[in-house]
């Protein structure tokens, strides 16, 4: 098990990191440490040896590989009958290495999470930027087995750092056009596998934090028929990042490029740091469908989660027909102008 030092925590405390402009969220990084010290803290990489013997990382390595070939194939980048297939004895040798975290509790939900989004899987409404289809397994670390059950939700910014259904100065432009908007946003159900998956952007960069995508895995929801989840309960609160170089490359494209905010990369960013202690990996993994990014992403993450856990995030805003509505006794109401 791997541990921040007691001076490292201290360090981390005493800088008074913010999860966004204005927030701060020493008990966020309090709550981090007390997992990573729990003595039954399990993390995917502890169903390495259950999850091979299943054939479930065959089986999910196979079908993401003729996934990103179905895309490639559907953009023009390819034939049908070019798949060729990566070793997976070499697949299974380095499962849970990489693009695989431990998500049940990890981080702060932020200040713009809107709760009522829709069961949906393209969250794009409109917005433009590097398209992105991902890919999510979930697997019970209590089991060694997929989640089958569970509702993911996913939110994050648009290309220039703007969250929708929100008002903030803290969030981009600041305007209140946003407000009637829930692009970016929504939920999708896991099936046999433990897969969820959605069609969204790379987020863009705003002030205090690195680039990130939000989740939530719900347990024991009702789908109600306004397409909408109630009830159950949150095993996990989470964040998915970027690798720094591909990033890099993200932010020179269109209309990444135009967003003036300053820019914190992933090692300024302590969040991003906390989420990479323990054996968790946080960042996706990402290929391109085509020669370039403007051509198309698929990502792909595994996420381990014990759904036993209870967490309690606090929406800003629920979504209403009229756009985003202030979530009574919100304690994220008016942040982070106040």
């Amino acid at each position: 098990m791997v541990q921040l030092s007691q001076a490292v925590t201290a360090a981390i405390l005493a800088t008074g990191v913010f999860a966004h402009p204005g927030g701060n969220v020493n008990k966020e990084i309090l709550r981090r440490q007390a997992h990573l010290d729990h003595s039954e803290r399990r993390n995917v990489q502890s169903c390495k040896r259950d999850l091979i013997g299943s054939g479930w990382v065959r089986e999910q390595h196979q079908r993401r590989e003729a996934r990103l070939h179905e895309l490639r194939v559907a953009a023009g980048f390819a034939q049908p009958g070019d798949l060729v297939r990566r070793d997976v004895g070499e697949v299974e040798e380095e499962y849970g290495v990489q693009a695989s975290c431990t998500l049940d509790p990890e981080a702060t939900e932020g200040p713009y999470w809107v709760v009522g989004e829709l069961v949906r899987q393209d969250l794009l409404t409109g917005e433009k930027g590097a398209i992105t289809h991902l890919d999510i397994n979930v697997v019970d670390t209590s089991t060694c087995k997929p989640v089958t059950d569970a509702y993911v939700e996913m939110w994050g910014s648009n290309s220039t750092g703007v969250y929708t259904g929100v008002q903030s100065r803290g969030n981009g432009d600041g305007g209140s056009s946003s407000l009637v908007s829930n692009a970016l946003r929504g939920l999708q159900p896991t099936g046999a596998n433990g897969t969820a998956t959605f069609i969204t952007v790379i987020p863009g960069h705003y002030v205090g934090r690195t680039n990130h995508l939000h989740t939530i895995v719900h347990h024991g929801a009702t789908l109600l028929p306004n397409n909408t989840i109630a009830g159950g309960t949150i095993s996990h609160v989470g964040q998915f990042y970027i690798e720094q170089n591909f990033l890099n490359q993200v932010e020179k494209t269109a209309p990444y490029n135009t967003n003036t905010q300053k820019v914190t990369t992933n090692a300024q960013d302590m969040l991003f740091n906390m989420g990479k202690q323990g054996g968790d990996d946080p960042v996706m993994k990402i290929s391109l469908i085509g020669s370039k990014i403007e051509d198309g992403l698929y990502a792909t993450i595994d996420v381990g989660v014990n759904p036993k856990a209870r967490r309690n995030p606090a929406p800003v805003n629920m979504w209403t027909s009229s756009g985003g509505k202030p979530y009574p006794n919100s304690p994220w109401t008016g942040y982070p102008d106040t």
